[in-house]
């Protein structure tokens, strides 16, 4: 384990406000420690502009949403403009029309009386019976006739054909009350109705008048009799019926005009309906409601509200400058994409868009977070209809499970893929629970939106990454995969330009991504830092021995000390010029002016101390022969700055066994420690410790096969040994 303990041989400067090693020209630190305390007093203003910005954006979508836009209609009127539900609403109208439709479908239920007909049966046997004692009287007024039958006919039955009935031959009489009685009963057994009685009666005579065996006297009797005495052998069940009718209007649904359908179309005449509903959608009337303006903001407030607790709570990092920029666009953004997609239809809410892009750009824990919140969000732009919100929040969580890793951005393709199938499901199973009314008509449509949401989600991240990585230089996996392509122009010319430092900053990046995996850092962003960490290189290749072949003179052997310490310290400025020139962002750029510190060129110092002891001179301050740093402010800049002098140094041994490799690795990772360049990479010593033996691992397998090499040669053209090597660790850049 390594300990923060001074060098031996050096003074205890931990009391000092400018200690040993600081690489700060005189009065530098302490200008910095100025600004650097100007920044944390500073309020955090950019902070409250976006947040205001991101609520006020949030709000005014809101505020859309639930105060729709008024229109002003009169019964009876040619409509202007079509006009659209804003929400699901009730029509109350058509759903009576409906209910109405159904009950005039329902069947009565009737109960058949059979007494009617033998009741009739009876009075026409006693008429035949009276008419025929009648008959047979022989001293009987007129008057005692009609009195005997009346009680048989109406009063519109004339005296005068009572009296011919009785006269008639007595044969004729039986065989027409029979016929009567017959037709009667003919009609009876069919059924008949109160509704239907006077139809029957009329039928019946009408029967009767058609028979010209039967006098007219005789019918006309007959027919007053059938209209006294027939009656319906059919009655109303009321308690039946009116059950029938209930079970039949359980079954009739509720008339919704679903969100987005037309009230009132455009030449349509306005009735009284269509003002009802409009005002039920409260868009009849150019009056916004108070309530709607303070709901839309209050809802605004808990969005806003909850996304602050969350940062401030998980996500501290995020309230800087370009985070905070970054934050509220990409909230923006996606608030927009919801409000105009789900103004085309509520299946197409972009949910899994805004939790592929915070996920991608920010981390995969507020993805999912965002993704609830945005899922609320579309349940708040279409009425909070329980299949709209459950697919956004299905897609949401989809999403986020589906972009754990994204390392190309067909990856994001494939997570729309995904969120596509499991929106397909989710809306099977909605309709198969009868969460939600599903129609041949409209099934297969609404489908087709689910499934489509998607891979528009994923179209949409797509076409958005780019600009979010350009503007804020954001190095997502599948930027810095693209950074360390071969082909990359400045990884390319560095290959041909100066191959040594190529090759030497391919084993950097191996070491540096296998020691910050160790560590739980980010492997990727070390591995390609380390690729450009020495791309400064490529002006003046020569000046750098891994570009120097055996027989090329050293232009160092011509030029004074503090000359090549200069033109050895500018690669670093000239890392930064060229790949600010190429665009590169600025977290790899921090890995070419961190790579170093502010540590000391000690071969060109020591040089120039000596030259200047042996002409009896005071030795060059040390300062002047110092990177200018900054010292490395990231866990993955220091991997890289130990796995840069590590391979150098590790590289140059004559006999690489795993016990020099191990003493050259922790010796240099010490030397660091006592410099004090990594005071600022939040690295532990428990950190330290694993990237030395990662370090120490990944070294012994890449030189277990490794013959003995040639003696090398200093700058002196002495012989180089080991204990060379290890005391001038680091300077695999001085020539």
């Amino acid at each position: 384990m390594f300990r923060r303990t001074e060098k031996p041989g050096k003074p205890n400067n931990s009391n000092n406000s400018a200690p040993s090693g600081n690489g700060k020209r005189p009065g530098r630190e302490n200008d910095n420690n100025i600004q650097g305390l100007a920044e944390k007093l500073k309020p955090r203003s950019h902070v409250l502009v976006w947040a205001a910005i991101t609520f006020v954006v949030t709000f005014a979508i809101f505020l859309i949403s639930l105060v729709p836009p008024q229109v002003e209609l009169k019964v009876g009127e040619v409509s202007p403009i079509d006009v659209r539900a804003t929400k699901e609403v009730v029509d109350e109208a058509a759903t009576e029309a409906l209910r109405a439709e159904v009950i005039a479908g329902v069947s009565e239920v009737y109960d058949s009386n059979p007494r009617v007909l033998d009741e009739i049966k009876v009075l026409f046997d006693d008429l035949l019976s009276k008419i025929g004692t009648l008959a047979a009287a022989e001293d009987i007024s007129t008057q005692d006739i009609v009195r005997e039958i009346r009680p048989f006919v109406p009063d519109s039955v004339s005296d005068t054909d009572i009296i011919g009935l009785v006269a008639t031959s007595p044969a004729i009489v039986e065989t027409s009350i029979n016929k009567a009685q017959q037709i009667v009963e003919d009609i009876l057994s069919r059924g008949l109705k109160s509704e239907n009685l006077e139809k029957g009666k009329q039928d019946a005579i009408s029967q009767l008048e058609a028979d010209d065996s039967i006098p007219d006297q005789v019918t006309r009797v007959l027919a007053g009799f059938i209209n006294k005495n027939m009656k319906p052998n059919l009655i109303l069940n009321q308690e039946e019926t009116e059950k029938k009718i209930r079970q039949a209007l359980a079954s009739v649904e509720t008339v919704k005009i679903r969100r987005d359908e037309f009230i009132v179309r455009k030449g349509e005449v306005v009735t009284e309906n269509h003002i009802v509903l409009l005002e039920k959608l409260g868009i009849m009337g150019a009056r916004v409601r108070f309530s709607q303006i303070s709901g839309a903001f209050l809802i605004a407030v808990l969005f806003c509200g909850f996304a602050g607790v969350y940062l401030v709570t998980y996500h501290t990092d995020m309230l800087t400058p370009k985070n905070t920029a970054l934050l509220s666009l990409v909230v923006i953004l996606s608030l927009v994409a919801l409000k105009v997609l789900t103004g085309v239809s509520g299946f197409l809410a972009p949910v899994a868009f805004g939790v592929m892009l915070s996920a991608t750009l920010i981390d995969r824990r507020f993805g999912v977070f965002f993704g609830a919140g945005l899922a609320l969000v579309s349940g708040v732009l279409t009425g909070f209809e329980v299949k709209y919100v459950a697919l956004a929040l299905t897609s949401g969580i989809a999403a986020a499970l589906a972009v754990q890793k994204v390392w190309n951005r067909a990856q994001l393709f494939r997570a729309g893929v995904v969120v596509a199938i499991v929106s397909g499901i989710t809306y099977t199973c909605l309709g198969l629970t009868g969460a939600m009314a599903m129609d041949e008509v409209s099934v297969w449509r609404e489908l087709m939106l689910v499934l489509v949401n998607g891979p528009l989600s994923a179209v949409l991240a797509v076409g958005s990454l780019p600009i979010f990585e350009t503007v804020f230089g954001i190095l997502t996996p599948i930027r810095l995969l693209e950074l360390s392509n071969p082909e990359h122009p400045l990884l390319h010319r560095l290959l041909l330009e100066a191959p040594g430092t190529y090759h030497h900053s391919i084993m950097v990046g191996n070491l540096a991504e296998a020691a910050a995996m160790a560590i739980g850092a980010d492997s990727l962003l070390a591995r390609v830092g380390a690729y450009y960490h020495d791309i400064g290189k490529i002006k003046r290749p020569y000046l750098f021995t891994e570009n120097q072949v055996f027989d090329m003179e050293n232009p160092h052997d011509r030029m004074s000390p503090s000359l090549s310490s200069t033109a050895i310290i500018s690669h670093v400025k000239d890392g930064v010029e060229l790949a600010r020139e190429h665009k590169v962002p600025e977290q790899i750029i921090d890995f070419i002016k961190e790579h170093h510190g502010t540590g000391l060129a000690s071969y060109f110092y020591a040089k120039a101390a000596e030259e200047a002891a042996a002409k009896s001179e005071k030795p060059p301050e040390e300062w002047t022969f110092r990177y200018e740093g900054p010292r490395p402010h990231s866990k993955e800049t220091a991997i890289v700055m130990l796995a840069d002098s590590i391979e150098a140094a590790t590289r140059s041994l004559s006999r690489p066994t795993p016990a020099r490799i191990e003493s050259v690795v922790r010796k240099i990772i010490q030397e660091r420690l006592f410099d004090r360049q990594l005071d600022k990479s939040d690295l532990t010593l428990r950190e330290l410790d694993t990237i030395a033996e990662t370090f120490v691992q990944v070294l012994t397998g890449l030189f277990h096969t490794r013959i003995k090499y040639p003696n090398l040669r200093n700058n002196d053209n002495k012989v180089k040994t080991d204990n060379d090597v290890i005391d001038g660790a680091g300077e695999e850049d001085d020539g």
